[in-house]
């Protein structure tokens, strides 16, 4: 048995208050909530509680507990994802390749609107 299937429901509870604070922090900033285990363990042991959490022993909270259950999105080996309400969808975020830009073109781009700013701003400004 594990730590936490021995007592009540304190650290379940600690765990789902834990849960609720970094989906209120992330949902002020409308930003999704990833984390892996080492950092899912070293805000859990900042919040003054006892509890190793790994891939088996979330699962088996995920599995056995519908609370815990609402406030992921995902998880696997890596660590979980919090279901943050109106938070954009990571999936939803692509990176300039898989848009059909190189880094190139991602230079470029960002060159030419500087350059167009520059000079939109040079004539504005009286010369001396």
């Amino acid at each position: 048995m594990r730590f936490f299937e021995f007592s009540e429901t304190q650290p379940i509870d600690k765990f789902v208050n834990t849960l609720r604070n970094l989906i209120g922090r992330a949902a002020s900033k409308k930003a999704p909530a990833n984390m892996n285990w080492a950092a899912l363990n070293k805000i859990v042991q900042s919040n003054g509680f006892e509890l190793a959490v790994d891939y088996e022993t979330f699962k088996s909270m995920y599995d056995s507990n519908p609370i815990i259950q609402q406030f992921i999105k995902n998880f696997n080996s890596d660590g979980i994802e919090l279901n943050v309400p109106g938070a954009p969808d990571s999936d939803q975020t692509q990176s300039p390749q898989e848009k059909g830009q190189t880094s190139q073109d991602a230079v470029d781009q960002t060159a030419a609107s500087a350059a167009a700013g520059q000079l939109a701003q040079s004539q504005t400004t009286p010369q001396v």
